[in-house]
């Protein structure tokens, strides 16, 4: 985000139409900008809510920012036409639609721009992706390679919660030891930067996590990474896709079979790829219980954007509060076998049941 408001030369006092539900992380850039930020309603079931988008447009609007929540489009070739109708710029949000498509249509090819991050749906250690396709603008930016360490904690991180095969193999015993000795490894040595940090180096970046909400203005110049890179060129991003989208369709059969909380999609459109299954729980209190329960037992779910942004005038949004407060995400990603997802359920009937 922060690299976009760059590439269109928005300043202080320029004012963009933003979702009330939202991260956090992707308003924070346009908050130290001082940016006028006026926000409009998302329904319970992800979806904009285009009237009332439409009734917040007036002169001084410069653009219009829409999120393509867990991968699934908004009504983009609307919200598109209304854009061009009232000339105001519009950027796609397509953190959670790396691999995603409107049909045929790659998802961020709409807007004058979009961006991606390579991390919620790859096992990258870091990168983000901005595509400019309006053709008045030229940005072309110098990025430095982002901190080794960073990169390389986080890449064990990654390599330690690492799915395994359910086989209890020797092979598998031995690399889940090995990416666990290197991560406590790695934890040492960060916990002596920390120290050294603290007392010579204040702004030392080589404790930086690439996935935190926080916004640091120092990463800005931050590109990819060569270990990103061989990740993404190692992948097949095909097979990610399909992966997801089987998995996906495995739960949703499972859940419109069996009723748990509310389900936000009761389908999945062609050309999506999801980032995890969404349930909409009853309660905080049950999400927060259900989650720990399942993290007990080695199932590690989502609930999901918990964290409340204090630039956000939440009372004036309850369908966004309720969204944070109940959102629940299942794991879906394309290492997950339908023996996995077996387990899944079955674990998650077991705290279900019980809370």
């Amino acid at each position: 985000m922060a690299a976009l408001l760059k590439a269109f030369n928005l300043n202080k006092g320029d004012q963009i139409l933003v979702p009330s539900y939202n991260c956090g992380v992707e308003i924070d850039p346009l908050l130290r900008n001082k940016i006028k930020l006026v926000f409009y309603r998302i329904k319970k079931d992800l979806h904009i809510d285009v009237e009332d988008l439409v009734t917040k447009i007036d002169k001084s609007l410069k653009a219009i920012l829409i999120t393509h929540y867990l991968g699934f489009p908004q009504p983009i070739e609307e919200i598109k036409r209304i854009c061009e109708e009232r000339k105001v710029l519009l950027f796609e949000d397509c953190a959670h639609a790396l691999l995603s498509s409107n049909g045929e249509k790659p998802l961020g090819s709409y807007g004058d721009a979009a961006f991606f991050s390579l991390l919620k749906t790859l096992p990258a250690p870091d990168g983000g992706v901005l595509v400019v396709n309006n053709k008045n603008i030229n940005y072309n930016p110098c990025f430095l390679k982002p901190n080794l360490f960073a990169t390389y904690f986080y890449a064990a991180e990654l390599l330690r919660h690492k799915t395994m095969g359910n086989k209890n193999s020797f092979k598998e015993n031995a690399l889940n030891l090995i990416y666990n000795g290197v991560y406590v490894s790695m934890s040492f040595v960060r916990l002596m930067l920390a120290g050294f940090r603290k007392f010579f180096n204040l702004k030392g970046l080589y404790l930086v996590k690439p996935d935190s909400y926080l916004f640091i203005e120092e990463l800005q110049p931050w590109g990819i990474s060569g270990f990103g890179k061989k990740v993404i060129n190692r992948t097949n991003f095909e097979e990610v896709k399909n992966n997801r989208r089987r998995n996906f369709e495995y739960l949703l059969s499972y859940f419109l079979k069996n009723e748990r909380g509310t389900l936000p999609f009761y389908e999945l459109p062609v050309g999506v790829c999801p980032l995890f299954f969404p349930i909409v729980l009853e309660s905080n209190e049950k999400r927060d219980r259900l989650y720990t329960i399942l993290k007990g037992r080695g199932v590690t779910t989502h609930p999901w954007w918990d964290r409340f942004h204090p630039g956000v005038p939440w009372d004036e949004f309850p369908d966004a509060v309720y969204l944070k407060s109940r959102l629940f995400g299942i794991p879906i990603h394309q290492d997950l076998t339908l023996n996995h997802l077996d387990r899944v359920i079955e674990e998650f009937e077991k705290a279900y049941q019980s809370i």
